[in-house]
């Protein structure tokens, strides 16, 4: 279901109030006797109680319609309400078209300050069964959108307006006679406020809904047809005033109130045109920024496109590089471990070839982490999950860094206090894991330093700590260990050398 405008929801609410709040005012002057209730001025026509009645009515089934989505009994009720308006004002209508002053029964003697009381005559008996049809049809729609409605609405308002411009041009006085006499002003503006709540309570599904439309249109219509109706009738209020003063006679008084309108309504299509041009501005301004920011987005995807290019390359090249580089070292490796198992070699020959075995193990490391952080950049890895011993595999870590723990004499504490240690992973890679780990520590770890490796059990879960007396890792490098080709501080990589792979890959 369409949603609601605001305006939709809030002006027949508000007008239906209105109009039952000056009807029950009227009622109660009547019950009461207080005249000045009935007609709020002295000397005005009085609202015939009747009036006050159907009028009270009608706001009544005004609200209970609203809103479109209302329950079906409430609505149910409203429509019964206006259906007999309807047949009440019918009916009425009927009696005067043989005696246009109406029913003799509906005449009230004048109130006591001789205010004469209105007579439901023709016009608004005609108010009564246009304003009931309205509220009764106001869901019905044709097949081609003609929304009955809204017509009968709109002649309910006009015929108010034009008992208001009349009032505001001190012309009623001229209709009052012994055998007629014309809705009161309290009459002309409830039928006014029920229509404009009839017009606005499906605005934005009907005829009205550019009005009430967040649109520069919209804004346009809200802001000047009200000073259309409203304009007329205060300037001619005002002329009738003055001149009943004897502050200027008739015809200056016509010049005065067309020179007047022309001056407001121009003022008010200027307020308004700034308005719309300042929007217009706004939305000029917000369209060239949305259109740089469409170019630079555009040029953010080019260069990331480069970049993923660039990256595609590169790894490319490691790839094909580090397998090139991996080619050669299995038989120097070979031929290194061959000649240190040899007994006839001098201590420092031995010592020179063990060296060698050394660098050659460490220049596969490197080269298997290129290929590692390779396949995982591609997603090429694969993983051989399975249930593995971590003690063991810790164990076996710590037997391929005995040589270098040994040769720092650093003291090596293992505390593995885990009951549960068997987990579920590959094997082969979460002793990868441990290496780098291990590796790191004996790396960064002085001489005569401690490494302290450790297992526990919390919350259901197996924890592996390691910790070293080495020279520790900055809090601001903290981001950036886990990059690859990064060893945080560049000294580091320079004194212990390395390509910042391990913790990438691990």
């Amino acid at each position: 279901m369409k949603a609601s405008s605001p305006i939709t929801q809030v002006a027949p609410l508000a007008t239906s109030r209105l109009t039952a709040a000056i009807a029950v005012t009227v009622l109660t002057g009547w019950v009461a006797q207080i005249d000045l209730l009935k007609n709020f001025a002295p000397g005005m026509i009085a609202m015939n109680p009747f009036t006050a009645g159907g009028l009270l009515a009608a706001s009544i089934a005004l609200f209970l319609r609203q809103p479109i989505d209302a329950p079906k009994e409430r609505s149910i009720i409203g429509q019964l309400l206006a259906g007999t308006i309807i047949a009440i004002g019918g009916l009425n209508l009927l009696v005067c078209s043989h005696n246009l002053v109406g029913p003799r029964w509906l005449m009230l003697p004048p109130l006591a300050d001789g205010s004469p009381v209105e007579v439901n005559g023709a016009r608004i008996s005609l108010s009564f069964v246009l304003i009931g049809a309205s509220i009764l049809s106001l869901n019905w729609k044709s097949s081609r959108g003609f929304r009955p409605a809204e017509a009968a609405s709109a002649v309910t308002m006009v015929i108010a307006i034009l008992s208001l411009v009349a009032y505001s041009h001190y012309l009623i006085g001229l209709y009052v006679t012994s055998t007629y006499t014309p809705a009161s002003l309290l009459t002309s503006i409830s039928f006014f406020l029920l229509a404009t709540g009839v017009l606005l309570a499906r605005a934005d599904r009907g005829t009205l809904a550019i009005i009430v439309s967040e649109t520069t249109a919209g804004m346009l219509a809200r802001r000047l047809i009200p000073l259309a109706i409203l304009l007329p009738i205060l300037i001619g209020a005002l002329r009738q005033t003055a001149e009943r003063a004897g502050l200027y006679d008739p015809i200056f008084g016509a010049a005065h109130s067309a020179t007047t309108f022309m001056v407001l309504f121009c003022a008010a299509i200027w307020w308004t045109t700034r308005m719309l041009f300042r929007i217009d501005t706004n939305r000029m301004v917000a369209e060239g920024a949305r259109q740089k920011q469409e170019e630079q987005v555009r040029q953010l995807n080019i260069e990331k496109i480069a970049a993923e290019r660039a990256s595609q390359a590169k790894d490319d090249f490691l790839a094909v590089l580090s397998h090139e580089l991996r080619t050669p070292l299995p038989p120097a490796l070979a031929a290194a471990s061959y000649l240190a198992e040899h007994e006839n070699l001098s201590p420092e020959l031995h010592e020179e070839v063990v060296a060698i075995r050394t660098s050659v193990q460490l220049e596969a490391r490197l080269i298997d982490d290129l290929l590692d952080l390779t396949r995982i950049t591609r997603g090429k890895i694969e993983l051989h999950l399975e249930v593995v011993d971590v003690h063991g595999l810790l164990r076996n870590s710590l037997e391929i860094a005995r040589d270098n723990i040994l040769q720092k004499q650093l003291d090596l504490v293992m505390d593995f206090g885990a009951d549960r240690h068997h987990v579920w992973a590959d094997a082969v890679r979460l002793q990868q894991v441990f290496w780098n780990l291990i590796n790191n520590a004996v790396k960064f770890t002085k001489k005569n330093g401690r490494i302290t490796v450790r297992t526990v059990n919390e919350d259901g879960r197996f924890v592996f700590q390691i910790s070293d007396t080495g020279v520790g890792i900055e809090p601001e490098q903290l981001g950036r260990i886990f990059q690859a080709f990064e060893q945080g501080e560049r000294s580091i990589g320079r004194r212990f050398g390395g390509l910042g792979l391990g913790l990438t890959i691990s």
